[in-house]
């Protein structure tokens, strides 16, 4: 039975020596069954069950050496294992670490999972009291989002010291990191990469390949004709060294022997090979410090350089296979630019938006931006930078966003967000939205699916007003800025010193 597994990585089998006896086999079954018979999870997140899991079984061996199962597993030893947790070392990379707030949060919802899901399936090992009464959401510390200036990206510092001594790593590596930083693909895409994945067209060239995270097939991006040489290069060499036999599923980067043949090259081999040329060729940080590289942080150079150099975020998300614009802002490290066209188009054209209540609000642009301490200048400078599909995004890339991992609706609008504007130039896209919604509708009243009016008629509602508001008001903008920029404690202490 095939299993979701991405064969760039070296590692084919999972450990469970690691699990302490008597919770070893409960959890292989917990594993099996999500793995293979199921196919819930991938083989990388297996692994990562297995090293936080282990954590918590080698904890309550030593609490209960006598335990064989977690039928008495009590409030108290969730208590005492937070507090365990929090105190102890983990191993991250090469170092040991104490765990922040986002590992005690990841460690504390896989065990939430796990203790949900053998006893959601009656598992007769399950403990006796339920998942709710053990471990509560309030134990799980909120994850802290990376800020825009805590993003691990590749800076152009380092990686002009890496051109610079680029010729100093394995021939078979350079075409491979070049890709990364060329196409934002993540490692193992680079990796998995067929040897005809270059297309010239009349635009130019581009490379095409399957997103595995996402399952997105053949997605393709446009590179620059060195990069393109770079490819066809790599092509010849392929073609020359590999034959069907050694190289069956036609990569761009195989193995040539061992028992990886006919894979892509390792993932880890690329990390290792970067880091050792930082050692041996001293590339340093802003700080001085040795560089630590990391295959993502490629990605993560593409995406901010796209969005420092003013490309739509609308593109941006496009090109990196991004399900959803919010997901880009991820890396929206906005730097000032030229004045855009289309916020001379836009500013006078009014605008929309929804309040905390979901009413609309009535305002000029220019003068609510003056009156209430809106950042205007830096708003028309990036303008392109935050907009979105259904509006724009004003906030400023300092506070965090509450809704980023909210995907299946525009987030902004369901949560009437306080940094959510729209102007005329999107009424087409409300237009056009209104227009099919209506027309799902009648389609569901034939059919008698009354829940599915049910759930579409206020997005539906939402939309009319926005619309109604571009067409017939003067423009309609936000609230004066702390209302619109902070919230709790930080409202308060902010408004009485306005």
């Amino acid at each position: 039975m095939k299993i979701n597994y991405n064969n760039t990585i070296s590692r084919y089998s999972i450990d469970f020596s690691k699990v302490p006896q008597p919770y070893r086999q409960l959890f292989k079954k917990y594993i099996k069954t999500r793995l293979v018979v199921q196919q819930s999870i991938s083989f990388s997140t297996a692994i990562c069950y297995l090293n936080r899991l282990s954590f918590f079984f080698t904890f309550l061996k030593d609490k209960h050496p006598e335990w064989k199962e977690l039928n008495d597993l009590s409030r108290m030893d969730i208590e005492e294992y937070i507090e365990y947790l929090r105190h102890s070392t983990i191993k991250k990379g090469k170092y040991l670490i104490n765990p922040d707030h986002n590992y005690v949060n990841r460690f504390l919802i896989d065990l939430k999972t796990f203790i949900s899901y053998i006893q959601k399936f009656e598992w007769e090992e399950a403990p006796t009291k339920s998942v709710i009464s053990l471990l509560s959401i309030e134990d799980i510390p909120k994850k802290k989002r990376a800020k825009a200036d805590e993003i691990k990206y590749i800076p152009d510092e380092v990686w002009e010291q890496l051109v610079f001594h680029i010729n100093e790593l394995s021939s078979e590596h350079i075409p491979i990191i070049l890709l990364m930083e060329a196409t934002g693909f993540r490692i193992s895409d680079v990796l998995s990469l067929k040897i005809d994945c270059l297309v010239n067209q009349e635009d130019g060239w581009w490379i095409i390949g399957d997103q595995r995270k996402v399952s997105y097939k053949n997605h393709k991006v446009p590179i620059s004709e060195e990069i393109a040489n770079v490819v066809l290069a790599q092509q010849e060499l392929t073609k020359k060294r590999y034959s069907l036999d050694t190289n069956p599923k036609k990569y761009l980067f195989p193995v040539l022997k061992g028992k990886r043949m006919g894979n892509p090259i390792s993932q880890d081999s690329i990390k290792l090979n970067l880091n050792k040329l930082a050692n041996r060729c001293n590339i340093k940080d802003k700080d001085g410090e040795i560089y630590w590289f990391k295959n993502h942080a490629f990605r993560h150079r593409y995406g901010v350089n796209l969005i420092n150099n003013g490309m739509n975020i609308l593109h941006v998300q496009k090109l990196m296979a991004h399900a959803s614009p919010e997901m880009t802002l991820v890396y929206a490290q906005i730097h000032d630019q030229t004045l855009r066209d289309e916020w001379e188009k836009a500013r006078d054209n009014g605008a929309v938006r929804l309040d905390t209540h979901g009413e609309v609000i009535v305002a000029d642009l220019a003068q609510q931006a003056e009156e209430n301490g809106v950042e205007l200048e830096w708003i028309r400078h990036n303008m392109d930078s935050i907009r979105l599909d259904h509006g724009f995004c004003v906030k400023s890339p300092k506070l965090h966003c509450d809704f980023l991992e909210q995907t299946l609706e525009p987030p902004c609008i369901k949560n009437n967000c306080r940094s959510f504007h729209v102007d005329k130039t999107f009424l087409d896209y409300y237009q056009e939205q209104i227009f099919k919604m209506e027309a799902d509708i009648e389609v569901y009243k034939k059919s008698g699916r009354l829940r599915s009016i049910e759930l579409i008629e206020p997005k539906l509602k939402r939309y009319k007003e926005l619309a109604s508001g571009l067409l017939h008001t003067g423009g309609i903008f936000g609230l004066e800025k702390p209302r619109r920029e902070y919230v709790g404690d930080e409202r308060e202490k902010v408004m009485q010193n306005v």
